[in-house]
């Protein structure tokens, strides 16, 4: 890295993230010639030319079988030269190997080749980067900023973007406020507009009838948060569709710069705010390996039960939004109740309900009181009975089948070619899951079965998280009644934290997928970049798959079942 200064289960064997063989490492070389590593963790990191960028990633993918588009950032030079380097990584499904790309932009104008055509998960991968960075793609068939207002002037995660000491002046917010609705494609052409909006206004002569755009939220209720959707419709038949976003920016990878190491983990907490120990846990295990020290085997077993607990809350919550999204109330009245139960846990724990701060490195800031412990183990083996009680009334509920069977359909090349990962991707009968793939704090110890779909659609994503409820519980219970004596965290850490120079991308399997937080150190006590792989995000931008051939009212319960928090999303 060019661092700044110094609903069945099926279960299989584990495997290792880092492990690539000698091959992997001769087709890099013959690739793209220079090839290092990207980390303590020992990820190969191959150096490419922009020429030779497209033509090496679809190698890999066609050749060697590294179909998973993990991440596609920017890391800024620590120059003030105006370069940086744009960074790639790859997974193979088949053994978990990872491996990365790293192109090199060494001034303005920063211009790289698009993966977009020939890779769509890279299209918000690389609006984002365009938008943040100012990294112009060439040949991206829709670019244009993806979080912020089109017409916002400079990128942000820049170092050298000059913020006011005072934030921004009433009257620019004023501004914005008064006239956001003009900005986009209507009202400036330099922006490009949605493909598919070119197809407004046509129809079906013999019906009269008018193809129209539909914009559904970002106030609707039911759009999970603040997200906002361009609907094409022929009547009330979906044929086009793009999600928008940017309504909840929280500046989250933009403060970490400017916050300890230490400081940083609240903010991690703040993106995915359903599941908020996923993201403190893929933070703190990049965090660990450029320290090069290890959590205690209690801390382990720890973090695989708050993070198991914490996916059955968000499961709830996803569970509660299914219902109310096809016209059941009951659902959300029955599954808050359970859900309350292990929200006091965590606060006896915690402190918190919602926002934990509560791993660390090298472990968990406090251990579990034995009374907590006894109450939780009571209640988890009773789980069983309460999810029963949830399936009773909705799976087999008959208006519930009706909107979500047959209906949002995804396939497994579709999955692939936009990285969807998590329950959307098993739902389709997609074999994935990081615990048992690249197992992580105490997985490798505790099996895990893991839970798939066969149609892909919108009930069978229901299914395979009702299910993944029944599985949490169980592995929370094995991690519970298996946890070994000892500290809870490691000693002889020191309280001002400095990792060396150096990059570690590390992964944890969140409720909506593969989380992944990347941690850049220059060796002082705050991170030089900190940047957070959201699945949402790239669940969501395989929406409009869904979508298409999707009746109107088919919109909300689809949308849902990706399960988005926009809080991860626009981060």
């Amino acid at each position: 890295m060019a661092a700044p200064d110094p609903a069945h289960t099926q279960s299989s064997p584990s495997a290792t993230a880092y492990k690539a063989g000698s091959g992997i490492l001769t087709a890099l070389g013959n690739l793209v010639g220079e090839v290092d590593t990207l980390g303590p963790g020992g990820m190969y990191c191959a150096q490419v030319a922009p020429e030779a960028l497209l033509g090496a990633a679809t190698t890999l993918r066609d050749s060697y079988g590294f179909r998973h588009l993990s991440l596609l950032t920017a890391i800024d030079h620590a120059d003030a030269q105006g370069g940086l380097d744009l960074l790639y990584s790859f997974v193979r499904k088949t053994d978990g190997v990872e491996v990365a790309l790293r192109l090199t932009l060494a001034k303005d104008p920063l211009v790289a080749p698009s993966m977009a055509p020939a890779w769509p998960a890279a299209n918000p991968l690389e609006r984002e980067v365009f938008d943040l960075f100012g990294v112009r793609f060439e040949n991206h068939p829709f670019l244009r900023r993806l979080v912020l207002r089109d017409d916002f002037k400079g990128h942000p995660l820049r170092k050298g973007f000059e913020m006011s000491p005072d934030g921004v002046p009433a009257a620019a917010s004023q501004a914005a406020i008064s006239d956001h609705g003009l900005v986009g494609p209507a009202g400036n052409d330099d922006v490009p507009g949605f493909p598919f909006m070119a197809e407004a206004g046509g129809g079906d002569p013999l019906m009269h009838s008018e193809r129209i755009v539909l914009n559904v939220g970002p106030q609707h209720p039911s759009t999970h948060g603040v997200l906002h959707l361009y609907v094409l419709l022929d009547g009330e038949k979906v044929i086009g569709a793009q999600p928008t976003q940017g309504y909840l920016h929280r500046c989250i990878e933009k403060l970490a710069e400017s916050r300890t190491y230490k400081a940083v983990i609240p903010l991690m907490d703040r993106c995915d705010y359903v599941s908020s120990f996923h993201t403190e846990l893929a933070y703190v295990l990049a965090l660990e390996e450029l320290l090069g020290v290890e959590s205690t085997p209690k801390a382990d077993f720890i973090r695989v039960l708050m993070s198991e607990l914490v996916r059955i809350t968000s499961h709830h919550t996803w569970y509660t939004a299914a219902g109310l999204d096809t016209g059941a109330l009951t659902p959300f009245l029955y599954a808050f109740i359970d859900r309350e139960l292990i929200l006091d846990f965590f606060e006896e724990v915690t402190g918190g309900r919602m926002m934990f701060n509560y791993f660390r490195p090298g472990g968990v800031k406090d251990d579990i009181p034995p009374e907590s412990a006894e109450k939780l183990r009571k209640m988890l083996a009773k789980f069983g009975e309460s999810v029963d009680g949830y399936e009773d009334m909705l799976t087999g509920n008959e208006v519930f089948r009706v909107r979500t069977r047959g209906i949002g359909m995804l396939s497994c090349e579709e999955i692939e070619a936009y990285s969807v990962t998590g329950p959307m991707a098993r739902g389709s009968g997609y074999d994935i899951d990081l615990r048992r793939d690249a197992p992580y704090a105490a997985y490798g110890r505790i099996p895990v079965n893991v839970c798939l779909g066969t149609a892909g659609d919108t009930f069978d994503r229901y299914r395979v998280r009702v299910s993944e409820m029944r599985e949490s519980a169980r592995i929370a219970l094995a991690a519970l009644d298996g946890m070994p004596e000892g500290p809870h965290i490691a000693d002889g850490l020191p309280k001002s934290i400095k990792p060396p120079a150096g990059a570690a991308y590390r992964k944890v399997e969140s409720p909506r997928g593969e989380l992944g937080v990347l941690v850049m150190s220059d060796g002082t006590a705050k991170p030089w970049r900190v940047k957070v792989r959201s699945p949402a995000l790239s669940n969501l931008h395989a929406a409009p798959c869904m979508l298409n051939d999707c009746q109107m009212g088919d919109i909300i319960p689809v949308v849902g079942s990706v399960d988005v928090v926009m809080g991860e999303i626009d981060r």
